[in-house]
């Protein structure tokens, strides 16, 4: 009797196992890495509502998890790809990098601003100390 129980709590708990990893394999935080074109053109549609001010967790909520990040002095920065193709490589690559927009963060996890001119800037004006 002891054994059947016993069985029937491992059936449950390996199909509990189970179905977290399915639902967890269809949600944004599945797939670090968006290769795939469907996956750019989710990650263009959903940075479409990015807003200053926002927090990580929202932009997490928003558009899933960076495909680079870079850690500074003064804040933080999450990369998205944005452009289907294009070379592999390093960020250092100016045609790699331009694959990606990056989401600007203070050093209070809030959006500053984002796109390649005011990730510049900031650079700029912040410097390039990094951590």
């Amino acid at each position: 009797m002891k054994v059947s129980k016993l069985c029937n709590l491992r059936t449950t708990m390996l199909a509990l196992f189970l179905l977290t990893i399915a639902v967890g394999c269809g949600s944004k935080g599945a797939n670090p890495f968006s290769k795939s074109d469907g996956q750019v053109d989710e990650n263009v549609a959903n940075l479409m509502g990015l807003s200053v001010g926002m927090t990580k967790g929202q932009v997490y909520d928003l558009v899933g998890i960076a495909n680079y990040m870079e850690g500074y002095d003064w804040g933080s920065v999450w990369r998205y790809k944005i452009k289907k193709g294009g070379k592999s490589g390093t960020l250092a690559n100016k045609d790699v990098e331009s694959n990606y927009m990056p989401v600007v963060f203070d050093n209070t996890d809030r959006v500053m601003g984002y796109g390649q001119k005011f990730y510049d800037q900031t650079l700029s004006d912040l410097g390039t100390g990094q951590f």
